[in-house]
This record gives structure tokens, sequence and C-alpha cells, in this order.
């Protein structure tokens, strides 16, 4: 195979793509990779971070990464946050970036898009539903292509569910992110991409936006809320603290739109809230019952009676409260059918 991985021990290199690594499927880790593989324009290295999969798994990514010259590193079971940090210490490109085992890239990375020397370059991302098979672009909105600017012109842009929210689909300067002490909060397991990139953002890092997808994010609902339900309350307490985060840039950044920004936020988190525990109920009466009390407790958090929550979300507040599980299962077969529909 013909590419441009860097072999061993060279101390200069353009990038360094970090993939931490979790019981991926062969095939789907093989694909990963592949798509690295076919980048040919730039000098890179590919450092794998095993987080402690199983010993017949770790076998099989070990071989794969010997034959194509990547860099393998197996670390005991501590996360997503934990092997990135790793990852970032053992690299030695001049940028950085990260690749999630189970997505791959478009490999259109060019040394014209690494001449800037700006810290953070931040490209558009394809996410598919790989359920329904429907895909769409997410672009970052309202900023011109190939133009540097300060990355605090972003933060207003967290506020949103949109590119801000994901560390993909962005290139790092390896030395800036040292030189700032900026790593992964191992503390969460849902929202740490949220939480590195405004760290990122609030050290106003030379930024460039260039308009062409880089990364394919792979997505399925059911995929996102079994991990959700791994780790329940620490995934409530991390939904809590993005609301919180997002509440206190909203006191950094200057917005002519402040009130309907606080109603977003409040009426972002309700549904998130609601929505784990709407599937909870689709797939177990019993759980959802057990785990009432405790979806009850974080939708009292910001106060669910203020004049921000929407009546609908009112009503979801209710649902909750009242153990409506009819009409909640109800509620997420009709998502369904219409996500079916809209997908034809």
């Amino acid at each position: 195979m013909s590419h441009n991985v860097v072999y061993g021990r060279e101390k200069y290199m353009d990038l360094s793509f970090i993939i931490p690594l979790y019981n991926k499927s062969e095939e789907q880790f093989k694909r990963c990779i592949s798509s690295i593989l076919e980048v040919k324009d730039i000098t890179y290295e590919v450092i794998v971070v095993d987080d402690g999969s199983s010993p017949d798994m770790g076998k099989i990514y070990k071989e794969i990464c010997a034959n194509n010259g990547l860099s393998y590193y197996y670390e005991d079971n501590s996360g997503v946050s934990a092997a990135r940090n790793y990852g970032i210490e053992k690299a030695k490109g001049r940028y950085v970036t990260f690749v999630d085992a189970d997505d791959y890239i478009v490999p259109i990375l060019s040394s014209q898009d690494l001449s800037a020397q700006s810290d953070l370059i931040v490209f558009d991302v394809k996410k598919i539903n790989t359920v329904y098979k429907k895909s769409y672009k997410v672009k970052l909105t309202d900023c011109t292509s190939n133009n540097i600017f300060e990355g605090k012109q972003l933060l207003k842009k967290v506020l949103e569910n949109g590119i801000l929210n994901w560390v993909f689909s962005k290139i790092y300067s390896r030395d800036y992110l040292q030189k700032n002490n900026i790593y992964f909060d191992t503390s969460h397991v849902n929202g740490e991409d949220l939480d590195f990139i405004v760290k990122l953002l609030l050290s106003n890092p030379s930024t460039i936006y260039i308009d062409k997808v880089l990364y394919v994010y792979l997505y399925s609902y059911s995929t996102g809320l079994e991990r959700e339900k791994r780790k329940l309350k620490n995934n409530l307490n991390d939904m809590y603290y993005i609301w919180n985060l997002r509440k206190s840039i909203l006191q950094k950044i200057n917005s002519n739109d402040l009130k309907n920004k606080n109603t977003d936020i409040d009426n972002e988190y309700v549904k998130n809230i609601f929505e784990m525990y709407s599937h909870i109920v689709n797939d177990n009466y019993k759980e959802a019952k057990k785990y009432k009390e405790t979806f009850e407790k974080f939708l009292y958090k910001i106060n669910p009676e203020n004049r921000n929550i929407s009546m609908i979300n009112k009503l979801k507040i209710i649902a909750v409260e009242r153990g409506w599980l009819e009409m909640i299962r109800k509620y997420v077969q009709l998502k369904k059918s219409i996500k079916k529909i809209t997908s034809m």
C-alpha cells in the first residue's frame, strides 16, 4: 500500500491522526484507517490508542497497525477523553486531529490546507444516519471560507447544536494545545467535546474555516442511547453541566438576541433529558419506573416553571411527573414512523 505515513522515530511531520479505540469491529477499524491512508499530499502518523479492548480484539488491532505502519498503544479502560489526551502526548505532528474508529474521513487534506499557520482549522462534516440511510452536510454557518479570524468570534456558535459541538473535522496546532494546557476533561462521559472546544475558543486561537467535507460521522440513535444508558447518572450530570456551560458562555458574548438564546438553551436541555427518558420508556417500562425520580430531579434543576420553557416541553415534563408511560411510548413510535417516512 502506498501512503504518506511517516515510519520510525522522525521528530517532524505535518499531522498526527489520533484514533481512540474500544472494541470496535475489525471492519469498522479497517474502514477508518483505510480512509486515512488515502491522504497523499502531507506527511502524517496515525496513533491508535486502545482504551482497554478485549484481548482478542486488541490482538487484531495490533496486527492491523503493524501491517500498515501505525502506532498502537494499549491503555487500561479510562474513557475516550483519557485516550485522546494520551494521543496528544504521544503525537509528533505539527497538527493533530481526532478520528473515532467507527467513522472515517474524506482524504481531501493538502499541504495548502495547513499553510496558513493557524491554531485551529475547521472543516465541514457529512453526517449519516445509518438506520435511515439519510445524510446531510454540517457547515460552519456565517463564516467565509479561507479567512483567518479570532477563535472567540465562534463562541456564540457553541450555543447551537452544530459543528462546534464535535472535536472531529478540526485540525489543531499541537504546540498551541500544549502551551495553553488544553486537554480533555476525563470526568465527563458526555459533552467532553463541547467542553474541549469551549476551552480552546476562550483561549482565542487564530482560526480558519475551510468549506470542504473532511469527516464522515456515522450515527444511529440506538447507538447513542445504549452509550447513554451505560452511565446514566453521569450522562445526566453532563447534560446539566453543558446547560451551565452554555449559560456561562452567554454572559461572555455580546448578543442582541440574549433572551431568545436563553430560551433556546433551556428548551434544548428539557428536550434532551426527555428524549433520553422516552427511549428508556419505549425499551423497558420497569426501567423507566426505576429511573423516573432521577429524571424528574434533573428536569427540576432548571426550574421548569420558568417562562422560557415552551408549552410542548412543559407537557413533556408533566408526562414524566405523572408517569404517562404509554403516551410517552406512543410519542417515540410516532417519531420513528415520521423519520422512516421522511427518509424515503
